[in-house]
């Protein structure tokens, strides 16, 4: 049955990229798109985030003029919105001046009555008169949780949206004794969030694909000896024969300078952004590595050296694949992927994000061997940057806060590192080569919704 299913989103996936080349007037509705993610999530993925993380009730607290985290899940809201869990379902109750917007929630349980929407919005009722609050206060009451969850948290920030003003009128409006039952929200919010419903997939694979076909454009165009770094834009040369190594080292090896022409014998990266769907918001990112060697008059193939190096870095992608598996924490993984990375002969490097201490310290370690040194940064992905910010499951040394997290179905992450190995060329300064493909989690393991790195692209 899961198979025929995965048919099936591979069908949906072609068939919505063929729209993305036809007219306006055909192209996918992002907020008919949106809504449908909304509703799915909150069906399927929130019961699930709140009874793993043992919530009863969880109170989201927002109001105009202050920017919501999570926009992208609930919609433009201002006022209060409260899941509660009955058991069989969630139930959603909105006391709120305003909620929802274009390709908000839908099909809401419990709204506030007129009294309670208009002093919320603050027209007819001065701040300090909570008697007209009641009807939340008797709502919460009525089903006696044990636990309400409120986003603050001094982790991550998507979870941190109430402000403190709001949080103290919060706990007055619930009374001494509900207030002590208040939790921080952050644990139900990663894992809601990082919990992918299938119509989030096919987007972020949709974007993927359109991303790669713009990249391999851009390859195209490239001219040995006229073309420059500028005019392509996204790309970072590894190794060229007509630079010599940066001494002492800049940030690392690589060469961005925008006014570089692209010559023969050059090793780079490229990439480039998308958006198949945007929403405004929250857009689904890229963060895909593609390698390219302009060949010399007579090659037919990269120099040995530099294809020895990027086949270290492909090997090992098939290695670390096997250790990132739904039910394992990030730091789980993050422990197995480097036992079995040094297992097959490489040296650990673990980068701090201090990209000139990085490389002073993986030349030092890679000093007189002729092993490759790596480092990890598989970070959460999907409608966010994949900085340190994100939400979710990151596999990384200096993501260390993210250790405890679940990797959960329907993960999307940037399956994000980079492999180091000294040229004969250049000896003292190690290649260090990015690779990079988000790509998703499921129940078989690490699925590709992209391609993943297999060759190196020529220039003849």
């Amino acid at each position: 049955m899961k198979n025929k299913f995965y048919h099936f989103l591979c069908i949906i996936m072609a068939f919505s990229l063929s729209l993305s080349a036809q007219p306006d007037e055909y192209k996918p509705d992002p907020q008919s798109v949106l809504q449908l993610i909304r509703k799915e999530k909150i069906k399927h993925v929130l019961p699930l985030a709140m009874r793993n993380n043992k919530v009863d009730m969880w109170i989201h607290v927002t109001r105009a003029g202050d920017p919501d985290p999570l926009e992208y899940e609930f919609g433009s809201t201002s006022g209060y919105l409260i899941f509660t869990d009955l058991g069989d379902r969630i139930e959603k109750a909105v006391f709120a001046g305003y909620f929802g917007g274009e390709g908000g929630i839908e099909d809401i349980d419990v709204t506030a009555s007129t009294e309670l929407r208009r002093a919320i919005t603050g027209y007819d009722y001065g701040k300090q008169n909570f008697s007209v609050y009641k009807e939340i206060t008797n709502y919460v009451s009525s089903y006696n949780p044990k636990t309400i969850a409120v986003n603050y948290s001094d982790w991550i920030s998507v979870a941190d949206g109430i402000s403190h003003t709001q949080f103290e009128k919060l706990k007055k409006i619930l009374g001494p004794k509900y207030a002590k039952r208040i939790v921080s929200a952050e644990d139900v919010i990663t894992e809601f969030r990082s919990r992918r419903v299938q119509r989030e997939i096919v987007v972020q694979a949709n974007t993927l694909e359109i991303a790669r076909q713009k990249v391999l454009n851009k390859i195209k165009k490239i001219i040995p000896g006229k073309t420059t770094l500028g005019e392509i834009g996204g790309a970072r040369i590894y190794f060229s024969e007509k630079s010599e190594p940066l001494s002492p080292p800049l940030a690392t090896s690589w060469i961005r300078n925008p006014e570089y022409v692209f010559q023969r014998g050059d090793f780079f990266t490229i990439g480039d952004g998308a958006k198949w769907m945007d929403f405004g918001f929250g857009s689904f990112g890229v963060d895909t590595k593609t390698h390219v060697y302009i060949l010399k008059e007579g090659e037919t193939s990269p120099p040995k050296s530099i294809q020895y190096a990027w086949d270290q870095g492909k090997k090992a992608q098939s290695i670390m694949r096997k250790h990132v598996a739904v039910g394992m924490t990030a730091g789980e993984s993050l422990q197995a992927i480097i036992d079995a990375m040094e297992a097959e002969g490489y040296i650990y490097t673990p980068f701090t994000d201090d990209p000139r201490e990085d490389y002073l310290m993986l030349q030092k370690a890679l000093k007189n061997t002729n092993k490759s040194g790596f480092y990890l940064d598989l970070h959460a992905m999907g409608n966010n940057g994949g900085d340190l910010v994100t939400v979710g499951p990151s596999i990384a040394p200096f993501r260390r806060d993210r250790d405890h997290v679940v990797i959960h179905e329907n993960h999307i992450f940037a399956f994000e590192y980079a492999v180091h190995t000294n040229l004969p060329e250049r000896p003292g300064y190690p290649i260090s080569i990015n690779f990079s493909n988000p790509q998703v989690v499921t129940n078989y393991g690490v699925e590709w919704i992209q391609p993943p790195n297999d060759k190196i692209i020529l220039i003849y």
